[in-house]
Formats: C-alpha cells, structure tokens, sequence
C-alpha cells in the first residue's frame, strides 16, 4: 500500500486562548500517560522532535528525542522557567525514520503549534495551541476510542474553543506523489484562506468537512 493511502481517524483540538501551554512537563505528561498504551502497540518505537528557539532566536538542537519520560523531560517547559520560545512539535510512532524505510505512514501522529509563535501582527487570539491527533484504522478496534476519549479529556481541560473530528487518508494523490498530508495538516490544510481569528470558529472556516464533537464532561 501506497504511504499516502493509509486511513486515520483524526482528531482537532483548538485550545483556549489562556489555556495552559500543551508544551509544559504537567500539562503533556498528562496527556502522554493517557496515549502510552497507542505508543506501545505501534509497530516500532516513537520519537519526537520539536522545534523551540533560545532567548536570542536561535534554534535549540535537542537530539535525538525518545518518546518516553527521559524524552519528555528534554524538550518539555517546567515550573523552574526557561528562556525557550516553543514553536511546535511532532510524535510519530514508529519513528519518521522508521515510516520513511516501510513506505508506510505512522501508526499514531501527533502534532502540536503555539499560536502565538504564529501571530506575528499580534492581535487578540482566538485559541491559542493547535493540535492534531491522527490514529491510523487500521489498529487494534480499541485505539481509536482510547485517542478519541483521551482528546476529549483533553478537550474539556484546555476549554477548547474547537474539538472536531475526520476520516481521512494520510494524503491526497497527486502526479510524481502526494499532498495534503496529515503532517502538514496544521499549517498548510486547515483553515480556508484568510485570518481564522477574525471569523467565527464554524465549518465554514475550516477546508474539509470536520465532524464538531463535545469535550468530555
């Protein structure tokens, strides 16, 4: 099978603006713990990458980064502070490594983006973190019902101004490969031309036809 023609069930989460930042140790060790199980049941080990800048607007290189507590303590924000400015960042299990030598997409995807690093004319926001999770369908029944009731915790938590859900394929095909990928889903595929904090959050903003679900009570 073709990379881009795996099937996912995939899950959005617009956080409130003043929601606390997915990128801190509390808030995504959480968060982590509730989607373990996912991770341990794909077909080789997860690895993260993110991207962060240090005070002077370098990138930080972090290496190589584990999906598990040694990984998350490295490139994680905690309560001591730190100078970093977080950008965004990625969980693929297996390892994007791994999915680039089987020809074959992620078994879980995971992605996240500070708006704010985005908001570069500074006006009112109205969330604040991006992020995306995708469990492909073809995983044990059960997985997509952890993702799902893992997000809508989630959801409930981060007070989401948006909790959606889709069925999609990982990409659309296109002559010499694919577009449209999942990984690029946040920045490049989501929302319709124009600025999405000065609309109303409906379907109408959004390319695709997203499912609106409920956070968790």
């Amino acid at each position: 099978m073709a990379f881009f023609l795996r099937d996912y069930q995939v899950f959005l989460l617009l956080a409130a603006p003043d929601a606390p930042g997915l990128w801190t140790e509390d808030e995504w060790t959480l968060f982590a713990g509730e989607v373990d199980p996912i991770v341990a049941q794909a077909r080789g080990k997860g690895a993260v990458r993110s991207i962060q800048y240090n005070a002077a607007g370098k990138p930080i290189a972090f290496g190589r980064i584990g999906w598990d507590a040694r990984g998350h303590a490295k490139w994680t924000h905690t309560p001591a502070g730190t100078d970093a400015r977080f950008m965004s960042v990625e969980a693929w299990a297996p390892a994007w490594s791994t999915c680039e030598k089987d020809d074959q997409a992620p078994d879980l995807f995971i992605s996240l983006i500070n708006e704010e690093q985005l908001n570069s004319a500074g006006k009112p926001l109205l969330f604040g973190q991006r992020m995306v999770v995708a469990i492909a369908t073809d995983m044990e029944p059960e997985a997509a019902a952890t993702v799902r009731a893992a997000m809508a915790r989630l959801a409930a938590r981060q007070r989401a101004a948006v909790f959606a859900h889709v069925s999609r394929r990982w990409g659309k095909w296109q002559p010499g490969g694919f577009s449209s990928a999942i990984q690029d889903l946040l920045l490049t595929d989501l929302f319709k031309p124009g600025n999405p904090h000065e609309r109303a959050l409906d379907a109408a903003t959004f390319k695709g036809r997203w499912e609106m679900l409920a956070p968790a009570v």
